[in-house]
């Protein structure tokens, strides 16, 4: 049985897919786009902060996406991390 590399597995979330994107190709690249969420929030949060944003619903749906993508991402980890444990349990 073979056992790809983690960057062959795809990491789309399914919430935050989207028509217009393409979709990444490997597991860093899923990172990047959640990173990409997290600092487009952090600049709505900003603008709303300075006053240069005045519609609040664009902050609201950006910081929602961002804590919709880390949410996922931890919880992805977190289910990775148990399968490791899971399979350094198992006995030869």
């Amino acid at each position: 049985m073979a056992i790809g590399p983690v960057g062959a597995t795809p990491f789309i979330p399914p919430t935050l897919a989207s028509s217009k994107t393409a979709a990444p190709s490997g597991f860093g690249q899923g990172l990047q786009q959640v990173m990409s969420l997290q600092s487009t929030a952090d600049g709505a949060a900003t603008g709303v902060a300075t006053g240069s944003l005045t519609d609040l619903h664009q902050f609201t749906a950006a910081s929602t996406k961002a804590s919709l993508a880390v949410e996922l991402t931890v919880a992805l980890r977190n289910r990775a991390v148990d399968a490791y444990q899971e399979i350094m349990r198992m006995q030869v």
